[in-house]
């Protein structure tokens, strides 16, 4: 049943009700998927297939899959990946100002 490309929809996690394809197969309990959700490992009860079975390779590119889902007038969203660590602002921390020495009074 769950074979490499099998339209599916993800029931849980954070992109529950999203549609994803599955582009490989790890073992019996998880597949790799791909589609409207990030490339990632998934666990296959997290998933609900569906009747179609789209016509893509193992290990298919994500553009690979994009254009098969296109085929079968599947809508794409597109999935936004974190931000770097160069695009984030770098906080500037602020500068100690040496004061000047005290004198220390002279013992007599």
């Amino acid at each position: 049943m769950m074979d490499v490309g099998r339209l599916c929809i993800k029931i849980a996690g954070r992109n529950a009700g999203s549609y994803c394809v599955i582009v490989d197969k790890v073992d019996d309990n998880f597949v790799l998927i791909d589609g409207n959700v990030k490339r990632k490992k998934c666990n296959i009860r997290h998933l609900e297939p569906l009747d179609k079975v789209l016509d893509i390779r193992k290990g298919a590119s994500t553009s690979a899959v994009h254009e098969a889902m296109k085929k079968e007038n599947i809508d794409i969203v597109t999935v936004k990946s974190k931000v770097k660590k160069a695009e984030k602002p770098v906080r500037q921390r602020k500068k100690k100002v040496a004061e000047p020495a005290k004198e220390k009074p002279k013992k007599k």
